[in-house]
């Protein structure tokens, strides 16, 4: 296996701001692009990840099919990359789901997840809903040799995320209920991480009525969003439900949120409506069973439609 060393720091990295400034074009119909509308960043990202792949013994992904966008990058010059599916317009924006993997490196079968399930989607039968994937949110850490929870700086990416209690908690919890383990520092101050800046600005960019987090191995479905009293809960709640049942009654858990957390920022603070989808394990040679288990409740999710949530 070939392993990149390259980095691409003067490309694309954007600083700190929390607006992309890009103009992000609207996935297109079209037949599939050719691999020259790869730029030379995301093509040489997309190798890496292939090296990665033929590692866990997994199928290359078709790069070429897909639209890829690349504004910012890591810490370290990694591109931070998503993709869309659907005609991005004022009908299908109504219904937006933006779906995120990779965020914890060491967590390698969400990854692949996530690839399956954009091999899969269908623009045609998406009917007028609009899809946001970036299946590799903390590239650094997935391709490290052997993957870590932290990206390139050592910080937990889904630990640093700008919530209300994050000065006052964030540090102190670290140091208190994790004995200060490395794998879940949460960064020196909030929003530090140009991976956590790439997924608020993903949010702000396409304002998602839901987001689908896959993560490993806890095996549950989590949500964390508006109260399950209020209405726009309790529409939350339905969805939450139909997922276990089309999964064949996985187990539905309340697991606790955390300062700096993405169902924290997202889900608790801005009302959208966060679904972790935990995989039962991180073992390579499962990964097409955790699609086929999965697969339904994913379609079901992305084509269920919610109104933006009002608590």
């Amino acid at each position: 296996m070939y392993l990149f060393s390259s980095l691409f720091i003067l490309l694309g990295l954007m600083g700190t701001s929390l607006a992309e400034d890009a103009p992000v074009p609207p996935a297109s119909t079209a037949p599939a692009v050719t691999v020259s509308e790869l730029t030379k960043p995301v093509a040489a990202l997309t190798k890496r990840i292939s090296d990665m792949f033929e590692l866990y013994k997994w199928d290359i992904p078709e790069y070429t099919k897909y639209k890829w966008n690349h504004v910012r990058n890591s810490d370290i010059g990694t591109p931070l990359i998503w993709t869309t599916f659907g005609q991005e317009t004022s009908t299908s924006t109504e219904n937006t789901t933006l779906v995120l993997c990779g965020v914890h490196g060491d967590e390698i079968t969400p990854v692949k997840f996530c690839f399956d399930l954009m091999k899969n989607i269908d623009d045609q039968k998406l009917l007028n809903n609009f899809v946001v994937v970036a299946p590799l949110v903390a590239p650094d850490s997935f391709l490290k040799i052997p993957p870590t929870r932290t990206n390139g700086r050592g910080v937990d990416v889904n630990r640093n995320f700008p919530t209300k209690d994050w000065k006052s908690e964030a540090i102190r919890r670290w140091k208190i209920s994790y004995k200060s383990d490395k794998r879940k520092f949460p960064g020196h101050k909030a929003a530090s991480e140009q991976e956590t800046i790439f997924q608020m600005n993903l949010i702000k960019r396409y304002k998602p009525n839901k987001i689908i987090t896959v993560h490993a191995p806890l095996t549950l479905l989590d949500y964390d969003g508006p109260s399950l009293t209020a209405e726009a809960g309790r529409s939350a709640e339905s969805l939450l439900k139909l997922m276990s049942e089309k999964s064949s009654g996985y187990k539905i858990s309340n697991y606790p949120v955390f300062p700096g957390s993405l169902g924290n920022w997202a889900g608790k603070e801005a009302k959208i409506p966060v679904y972790t989808l935990e995989l039962p394990n991180t073992n390579a040679d499962e990964t097409d069973k955790f699609w086929t288990t999965f697969k339904d409740a994913m379609w079901f999710a992305i084509n269920h439609r919610m109104k933006p949530p009002v608590d």
